[in-house]
């Protein structure tokens, strides 16, 4: 296996950079989530560097004040208390409740999606099996995920609270990632992605990687080379090498050419198909 990347640092969006002299940050990407256990667990990342710590708080400067949340929830509901009682009355309903959903909804994160034009004897199958876990969920959950399926997080969270500092650092959750606002609709489907995160086994949770988030690409370089592959920075790949409709290889922007059974592009698909 051979790897080729066109900058100088692996990763992507999940890269730490030096953008102040001996001040080293995550400049895209910034927590750790939704990285399946036995993906960690096979790759064997840990024992190349992959040290997750938990993000347990968040913290919204006021004008003259503030307001946090953090793991526990007696203190959280004291801090919300602290601006609106009916607020954390109803943030103690809010998380279980999401948590629920979040639960019920990642399975599905997992599953291939049936082939709804032409289905096929199995995707038949597959969809009967879609159906029978959404019917696991009680008439609230599914009233809830309905709503976060199709509402933007605004609207959503107006739902729930009064408190305006607290709705928009919840909202935040809801197009961290995405070219949406707050009122977009759809943003409440993302903000429940922070619901259902999973750090090693430990459900809704969500870290920071020791190293900043180009750490957990280094880790997965230094497991793949162990494994066998080789990987090339600085070496930015001109088009695809193409014969009889079937990619062979590709060839760098310096001329040199590598030949495969499979290439693999990392790229989105516009750049994948139009540019290379």
């Amino acid at each position: 296996v051979l790897v080729l990347e066109r900058r100088y640092v692996l990763g992507g969006a999940a890269v730490t950079e030096e953008i102040f002299p001996g001040f080293k940050f995550s400049v895209c990407s910034y927590v750790v989530s939704l990285m399946k256990p036995n993906i960690m667990r096979e790759l064997m990342l840990p024992r190349f560097g992959l040290e997750l710590l938990p993000l347990e708080s968040t913290f919204t400067p006021l004008e003259n004040d503030y307001l946090i949340r953090t793991a526990d929830a007696d203190q959280t509901f004291r801090e919300i208390a602290r601006h609106s009682l009916r607020d954390a009355e109803a943030y103690l309903r809010f998380g279980p409740l999401m948590g629920q959903i979040g639960m019920a909804v990642r399975p599905i994160l997992e599953t291939i999606a049936p082939n709804a034009i032409r289905p096929s004897l199995s995707d038949l199958f597959a969809g009967k099996k879609l159906l029978d876990h959404l019917k696991t969920l009680t008439s609230e959950q599914f009233e809830y995920l309905t709503k976060l399926m199709t509402m933007s997080s605004a609207d959503f969270l107006d739902e729930w609270f009064e408190f305006e500092p607290l709705k928009s650092t919840m909202c935040a959750s809801g197009i961290i990632g995405t070219f949406m606002g707050p009122r977009s609709p759809g943003s409440a489907y993302v903000m429940l992605h922070h619901y259902m995160g999973d750090i090693d086994g430990a459900f809704r949770a969500w870290g920071f990687q020791r190293g900043g988030t180009g750490a957990v690409s280094l880790a997965i370089a230094r497991s793949a080379e162990h494994f066998g592959a080789d990987i090339m920075t600085e070496a930015p790949v001109e088009k695809v090498i193409v014969k009889n409709g079937q990619a062979v290889g590709v060839a760098l922007e310096n001329g040199d050419e590598y030949s495969s059974d499979i290439v693999i592009s990392g790229l989105d698909p516009k750049l994948s198909f139009l540019k290379l």
